[in-house]
């Protein structure tokens, strides 16, 4: 029979007039082509390679890092856990927040660990970006030791906005970890059991990415009934070619 999987997309939609990080220009999408005059529709697209949701490579921050074009592509697939740390107190993801999940994280031995901060119900109002869920520097020399391709989360930045040296940044991208950040949508992942993607589209210190989770159909206990048009946010059913 074929196996059934969901996808769940985890990004916000590249496009013009999208919320940017404080300073960086805006998204734009030029037509180049247009169906009523030229037969088909293009468009010159300028953006920042650290727009929407995206993938921090270590040339982000470190001299001698690596660009995403250095990296496998396995580096940006792999088994993913939520680490739900709504219940925190203040902005901050705190080492002491991460430790009530360390145990079973090292169980899990997952390649990614998706914070789910409840920042992603804030994308696009007031404060996203300079007064978000962050983390500290501790919490991601914490997660940066243990054995994982990537940290994500739901917010703007792993780093708070007045950070000097983004050190959390540092922390990560030095142990060799990529960061991904402005997901969506953790909320309706289970804590582990799926597969987390984020394909980068530039080779660069950065670039957006179509994140994405993918877990068998009945991971909710049969159809979720969510949107099976597989839009922003929204959920798809695919089957695989496989057969058992």
């Amino acid at each position: 029979m074929r196996t059934q999987i969901q996808i769940i997309d985890l990004s916000w939609p590249v496009r013009s007039g999208m919320p940017m990080f404080p300073g960086d220009p805006p998204v734009s999408l030029t037509p180049m082509g247009r169906l009523e005059t030229d037969g088909y529709a293009s468009h010159l697209a300028s953006l920042p390679a650290h727009s929407g949701t995206h993938v921090d490579a270590p040339a982000y921050v470190l001299e001698d890092g690596a660009a995403l074009a250095d990296l496998p592509l396995c580096r940006f697939a792999g088994a993913g856990v939520v680490l739900d740390v709504r219940g925190r107190d203040g902005l901050a993801v705190t080492a002491a927040d991460i430790l009530p999940h360390l145990v079973w994280l090292r169980a899990q031995q997952p390649a990614f660990a998706l914070l789910l901060t409840g920042d992603g119900a804030r994308f696009g109002d007031p404060g996203y970006y300079t007064q978000g869920a962050h983390l500290t520097p501790g919490a991601a020399l914490l997660l940066a030791g243990q054995g994982l391709s990537g940290v994500g989360l739901d917010a703007g930045s792993a780093d708070p906005l007045e950070a000097h040296g983004l050190p959390a940044h540092r922390a990560l991208l030095s142990a060799g970890l990529v960061i991904v950040e402005n997901l969506r949508g953790l909320e309706q992942l289970p804590p582990a059991g799926f597969v987390f993607v984020c394909l980068p589209v530039l080779g660069a210190d950065g670039s957006p990415v179509r994140a994405a989770a993918m877990l068998p159909a009945d991971a909710f206990g049969g159809d979720s009934g969510g949107d099976t048009g597989g839009g922003p946010g929204g959920q798809a059913n695919a089957t695989t070619g496989a057969r058992q």
